[in-house]
């Protein structure tokens, strides 16, 4: 149903002809009443629907035996004008609004389809915030060939160690180390070392990252492999 004033003016020709639906019909009816523009251009067109009643299948009189009196015309040929014109602007205004409805919708999917498209992943792989890291480089003692590299990752309840280890001794037991500012030493994270001498493990200690003085990677017997300073 429309309710825009220019809107409403454009149902004149389906009010006369009763083609309007109920709520369109009570709309314009309420507009007639105070549009002076519809009330006279009703009063030109009003006699349009006893002319098509006059009027036959071929748009003519109905023929019959007896002669049958012409009509005095309802029309004149300036109203027959002005409803032509009228009911070409109501098309046309019908059919540029279910194109810019058209256009209206395409965009909205296009809208809704980008929108999808990113947020869809967002929801599904929700990010990681970023934690503050440092990576120290744990250095061999004499004799030892270890490539050791120990990631501190700050967490709420301490502090997370990454450790990536290479060149490892191949058989017995191996741990981290953590030596806090007073010098006592606790054990971290402790393995089982690897055929391949290659391990990746990951620690934790109570210790925040500032209260670190000193790392060490160790065997199951306490020889020092590698230390690092923090």
């Amino acid at each position: 149903m429309t309710t825009g004033s220019d809107d409403l003016h454009v149902l004149l020709g389906a009010y006369v002809l009763g083609g309007l639906s109920d709520d369109d019909h009570r709309a314009f009816s309420e507009h007639l009443r105070s549009c002076r523009q519809c009330q006279t251009e009703l009063g030109q067109v009003s006699g349009l629907p006893r002319l098509l009643d006059l009027a036959g299948p071929e748009g003519g009189p109905h023929l019959s035996d007896e002669p049958v009196a012409v009509p005095a015309p309802l029309l004149t040929d300036h109203d027959d004008e002005h409803l032509v014109t009228l009911l070409d602007e109501v098309g046309r205004r019908r059919r540029r609004r279910r194109a810019w409805l058209s256009v209206v919708a395409a965009a909205a999917a296009v809208v809704i389809f980008a929108g999808g498209a990113w947020l869809g992943p967002q929801l599904l792989s929700p990010a990681t915030p970023t934690l503050p890291t440092t990576h120290v480089a744990a250095a061999a003692v004499a004799g030892s060939q270890v490539r050791i590299d120990i990631a501190l990752v700050t967490r709420g309840w301490g502090t997370q160690l990454d450790i990536d280890c290479e060149d490892m001794p191949t058989d017995g037991e191996l741990a981290l180390w953590v030596i806090d500012r007073s010098g006592k030493a606790t054990t971290a994270a402790s393995w089982r070392a690897t055929p391949a001498g290659y391990s990746r493990v990951t620690g934790a200690t109570a210790l925040r990252p500032n209260e670190i003085q000193a790392l060490e990677v160790r065997t199951g017997t306490g020889e020092v492999l590698a230390a690092a300073r923090t």
